[in-house]
């Protein structure tokens, strides 16, 4: 009987936390972009995975902006 009490609980914890949001990024937007060093573009999802099929001659720099604070 514990042990199905014990089950049900973790269970429970463990749906919880899937279903919360944890990407507050509205669609289409995400906290990742890329710039090619010496070349001053700035790509971001899309254009990232296009570009990256080309050499970046001062290699690439990676970077992450956070959580958005979204505000009307």
């Amino acid at each position: 009987m514990i042990r199905i009490l014990i089950i049900t609980w973790a269970l429970i914890l463990l749906a919880a936390s899937c279903a919360s949001k944890t990407n507050n990024w509205p669609r289409g937007m995400t906290p990742f972009f890329a710039e090619c060093d010496g070349e001053g573009g700035t790509y971001t999802d899309k254009e990232y995975a296009v570009r990256k099929k080309q050499p970046c001659p001062g290699g690439w720099k990676f970077f992450d902006r956070g959580e958005p604070t979204l505000t009307n």
